[in-house]
């Protein structure tokens, strides 16, 4: 972190300087609120290193994230209006976090495209007063979970993080996580809204809504090419030519995320 005396140099100018481009890289990505915080805030972190911006990442729970006894989530309000129950559930979040002094700076775009916000302003985004937040090196990529002890299915944050290496690094996690955010917001656009200026019905909308505005079914047909108990065979059948179409923007989507990490840590 800046300590006092760095922090005489690094004058508002730069801060807003230092903003305006890590948004520049991230967008459009940090518009799809949906899922991929991760994916944002390493971006950012990458950027962050390549300027020698010493700075650390802030992770925050939901209690359905280190509780055996809850299921509370933090409930995010939809820019784009295309979530299937009109709200977004994050179990965690995260953003790069810089100290200046006693001064706390968090980039964190889904919620202030035009400045950072205090731990305080980025806290009340989330609605609500049950949570965890701990401060993390820069490094760590994600969260490890563990099974529950009293609730099948259901997984707790089991303390620990992984960077982005072995696996992670051989499967892109990183580039596809911004790919699938990148791709998503151009189908809401291309997709959602001109189904909707050309008066489609209910039904369709919502085919496209559950496709498009659930991170988990966007992944699963996207990502991941395979199958959930709402993207089964029969709804990506029914769907197959927009699915086969924009699986191919999503693989060049990957590519262009890929060469532009490779520029910034190079």
């Amino acid at each position: 972190m800046l300590n006092v005396s760095e922090s005489k140099a690094f004058i508002q100018p730069s801060i807003d300087g230092l903003f305006t481009e890590i948004k520049y890289y991230l967008y459009p990505s940090y518009r799809y609120l949906q899922g991929n915080c991760h994916c944002n805030a390493h971006l950012s972190s990458l950027l962050l290193k390549k300027r020698e911006i010493p700075h650390k990442k802030i992770w925050v729970f939901a209690p359905c994230r280190y509780s055996e006894s809850s299921n509370e989530v933090f409930r995010i309000q939809d820019p784009n209006h295309i979530a299937p129950r009109g709200y977004i559930r994050w179990g965690y979040h995260v953003a790069p976090l810089i100290q200046i002094g006693a001064q706390e700076l968090i980039f964190d775009f889904n919620f202030s495209e035009y400045a950072p916000l205090s731990r305080e302003e980025w806290l009340a985004h989330l609605n609500t007063q049950a949570y965890r937040c701990i401060v993390e090196a820069p490094e760590n990529f994600l969260f490890y979970s563990s099974p529950s002890l009293k609730k099948p299915g259901k997984s707790l944050f089991n303390g620990d993080f992984y960077s982005v290496e072995g696996d992670c690094l051989e499967n892109k996690w990183l580039e596809k996580g911004l790919a699938v955010n990148e791709t998503a917001l151009l189908m809401h656009e291309e997709v959602i809204k001109r189904a909707l200026k050309n008066h489609a019905g209910a039904s369709l909308i919502n085919d496209y809504k559950f496709l498009i505005g659930s991170i988990n079914n966007f992944e699963c047909v996207f990502r991941d090419r395979s199958f959930n108990k709402r993207m089964t065979p029969e709804f990506q059948e029914k769907h197959y030519d927009l699915i086969h179409y924009y699986r191919g923007i999503f693989e060049d989507n990957v590519e262009k995320w890929s060469k532009l990490i490779k520029e910034i840590t190079e």
